[in-house]
């Protein structure tokens, strides 16, 4: 069995046949989605979908690329639904620089950066003191998106996903004692780089993701992605590193299975 760990199943792709998608995926191995919030609507939507369906759980946050939008006090807001018991998780969060739109001007460039920042930082703090893990996004920022974590060690752990930077990267992360995750880009032709790296990251500090409905692994390239698709991933993986699928399936699922609240034991607030 499987966990899917990162899915859009509030993006419109899905909006048609969302009970059709989560079929084929607990027919192909999959025991839980979770699917991911971008801003606080798209959250409310995660969780909407995850009480309609048991195997689906959910993660609320701010998205980096929506931080700009994001209400002065959207912490209040955002600790209402982590009450939610199937919350298990805050996210995706964190730092994207990759690609700003150049008639914004640099002050305003300059602006969403520092913006994303204080929204990252204020939603780490929150998963601290909910006791809850956090799901990261970072796309050109990898050593502000570290800088910005390192206050929060042995507080909290964050999962980078959609994974694809080299192993030295990926021991900077565990070395915060963070995990990585994996999509289908393992499965693209041009992706030796990052082949290079799973077979270099032990098998217990990665999970398996789609993050569809983007980045349709091989043979489904071009088409939506979709849960079902996992155990495609996990089969390149199994090859990468030379280990079988069930191997994969355990250690990515165990894993998973301890990073994200599903059973909401946490600590006291207090």
């Amino acid at each position: 069995m499987f966990i899917e760990t990162h899915a859009h199943l509030d993006f419109p792709q899905f909006a048609k046949d969302l009970e059709e998608v989560v079929e084929r995926a607990m027919a192909s191995g999959i025991d839980k989605i979770i699917t991911i919030g971008t801003n606080l609507k798209s959250s409310r939507k995660a969780i909407g979908i995850a009480e309609k369906i048991p195997a689906v759980w959910a993660a609320v946050g701010i998205h980096p690329l929506e931080a700009h939008e994001a209400s002065k006090d959207f912490e209040k807001e955002l600790l209402e639904l982590l009450e939610h018991p199937k919350v298990v998780a805050l996210g995706e969060m964190g730092l994207d620089f990759h690609k700003f739109d150049p008639s914004l001007g640099q002050e305003e460039i300059e602006a969403r950066k520092k913006r994303q920042r204080e929204v990252f930082e204020l939603q780490l703090s929150l998963a601290a003191q909910v006791h809850l893990n956090v799901i990261i996004h970072q796309r050109d920022a990898f050593e502000e998106t570290l800088v910005v974590l390192a206050p929060y060690r042995d507080k909290i752990k964050g999962v980078f996903h959609c994974f694809v930077g080299d192993s030295e990267e990926a021991k900077r992360i565990f070395d915060q004692g963070h995990l990585v995750s994996f999509t289908g880009i393992v499965t693209f032709p041009n992706a030796a780089q990052l082949r290079e790296t799973v077979k270099s990251v032990p098998l217990d500090k990665f999970m398996l993701e789609t993050d569809c409905p983007f980045l349709a692994p091989v043979p489904h390239r071009g088409k939506r992605a979709e849960p079902a698709h996992l155990p495609r991933i996990a089969e390149e993986v199994a090859k990468i590193k030379n280990v079988s699928i069930e191997e994969v399936a355990r250690y990515t699922s165990l894993t998973a299975s301890s990073f994200f609240a599903f059973q909401k034991q946490r600590k006291s607030k207090a």
